[in-house]
């Protein structure tokens, strides 16, 4: 009789068996390892899925990490509403000198322009090793880095922003800000119109017959009142050009280089003119007989303490003379 699947045998076993206790164990026995079966095809099955999502999470870091550096704080546009946006990034690049070429030549060609840039070496550290008797070997470690600040039409904000993913070899930040400054505007506008207003009812005044006293007044408020109207224009203007031009500051950094130079041997050079022992000889003679002078010199400048050393050391020498005597 052949045994196909579970249910045959269990059939198979209650038939055969005389006792329905063993009958009933052993039917127990292949049910749990029946279970145990499917159970250990449930976790097989399912550990492919877990590998899936790892895969995933994986892929999407990857993607993560080559995402455009734009942000929909950079792009959105809206005529209702003006912003002032500023951008501010750190980063890692292949050669700073060639990047900030680059940079400066794309902010160009979008119409912007660069306010600061200021392209620094530092040396972290320096030995030279000679070589031979005339040359030795400068090594020098050293780091470049470039702080910029950039003036970017609004409108191209975004396309600079993603340009720079071009340089990028590691990215240490990037924080984007657009802070709306639309009743920032209106209010502008309705302060004008107020000024402007009051300057005209401060023209007629100024106009009409009235006492010099109260004309006085008038001028100076009117003197007040056109300050105010230039501060105005100027804040009204200074947003306007805020608006128009997005603000980067960008700080630029390359990993630590070294530099090999080759440059003289200075101990050779040193000993090859050094002057020869006579001239060094009459040199030290002269020098030394200056230096005498000087002693000299300084000791008849205390010629006072000489003197009251003298006069007490005849005080002290009377004294036991006469205390010899006595």
């Amino acid at each position: 009789m052949e045994i196909r699947d579970i249910k045959s045998l269990k059939s198979y076993v209650m038939s055969k068996l005389k006792f329905p206790v063993i009958a009933v164990a052993i039917l127990g026995l292949v049910n749990s390892c029946h279970q145990s079966g499917e159970s250990g095809s449930y976790h097989e099955e399912s550990l492919p899925s877990d590998t899936t999502v790892l895969n995933s999470a994986a892929e999407s870091v990857t993607d993560n990490s080559e995402a455009p550096l734009s942000s929909t704080a950079a792009t959105y546009e809206n005529p209702s509403r003006k912003f002032i946006r500023t951008a501010n990034l750190s980063m890692e690049v292949e050669n700073v000198y060639q990047s900030t070429t680059k940079i400066e030549s794309k902010i160009s060609q979008l119409g912007g322009f660069v306010t600061k840039s200021m392209l620094n070496s530092r040396i972290l550290s320096r030995e030279t090793f000679p070589v031979n008797s005339d040359s030795s070997l400068e090594v020098k470690k050293y780091t470049v880095s470039n702080e910029m600040t950039v003036r970017v039409p609004q409108k191209e904000l975004g396309n600079f922003l993603n340009s720079l993913g071009e340089e990028i070899k590691f990215l240490y930040f990037r924080n984007i800000s657009a802070d709306d400054v639309s009743l920032n505007c209106i209010a502008a506008e309705l302060e004008k119109e107020r000024l402007n207003s009051t300057n005209k009812q401060l023209d007629k005044l100024n106009g009409q017959n009235g006492k010099i006293t109260d004309k006085q007044n008038v001028v100076s408020n009117m003197d007040e009142n056109k300050s105010e109207v230039n501060y105005q224009k100027i804040s009204t203007l200074k947003m306007k050009d805020e608006v128009a031009f997005s603000t980067v500051s960008l700080l630029i950094q390359e990993k630590e280089k070294i530099a090999e130079t080759m440059v003289i041997n200075p101990k050779n050079y040193e000993d090859k003119y050094r002057p020869h022992f006579l001239y060094r000889a009459r040199i030290s003679v002269t020098e030394g007989f200056h230096f005498f002078q000087t002693i000299c010199i300084g000791l008849l400048y205390i010629w006072p303490v000489w003197l009251i050393a003298v006069l007490i050391y005849l005080l002290v020498k009377f004294q036991v003379k006469k205390t010899k005597i006595s």
